[in-house]
């Protein structure tokens, strides 16, 4: 249901391909909410037999169509936002590796461990450049709301692998 309502909120930015579109999602919101190429094209096709948006006629680059959001559309999103419902579904295969794991499997989680201090710190440098873009949107309350939120989460996974790692190196 929310994947609906995500590419209706990305639409509601500006109208995009279904390629254009995933990679936005993935650039944009996809630090906390991942879609997948066929389901953003599944879904852009209930969004258009629903009415909640539409094809546009012009063709976008290598002859890609353009979606739009509609009027309806527009209302359905205005909808979903005001009904004070929300879910937080969350999933970390790392974590979940960690909790299962053994000593003996230290090693390898280790590894797995540094990759992901690594990422997020290449995701740290990500943040600073997306801050720099919000500061130039004329109406960027919303995303800088969500940007600190990210930068936060970022800066505190951060420091809780750094404490996990060398705790772990201290068994070894």
């Amino acid at each position: 249901m929310s994947t609906k309502f995500a590419l209706l909120g990305l639409l509601n930015i500006k109208k995009m391909s279904a390629y254009n579109l995933a990679k936005f999602a993935k650039e944009s919101i996809g630090y906390f909410w991942n879609e997948s190429y066929s389901n953003v094209h599944r879904t852009l096709k209930i969004l258009v037999d629903e009415e909640l948006i539409k094809k546009l006629p012009e063709k976008g680059s290598r002859n890609k169509n353009i979606f739009e959001i509609t009027d309806l559309g527009r209302q359905a999103l205005s909808e979903w936002l005001s009904n004070h419902e929300h879910t937080t579904i969350y999933r970390d295969e790392l974590l979940l590796k960690l909790f299962v794991s053994k000593h003996n499997d230290y090693p390898a989680l280790l590894i797995d461990l540094k990759n992901a201090l690594n990422e997020l710190r290449e995701q740290k440098q990500i943040y600073s450049k997306l801050q720099e873009f919000v500061s130039t949107r004329p109406d960027n309350l919303s995303y800088d709301l969500v940007l600190n939120y990210g930068i936060v989460e970022n800066e505190a996974t951060i420091k809780w692998l750094e404490k996990s790692i060398k705790r772990i190196e201290e068994t070894l």
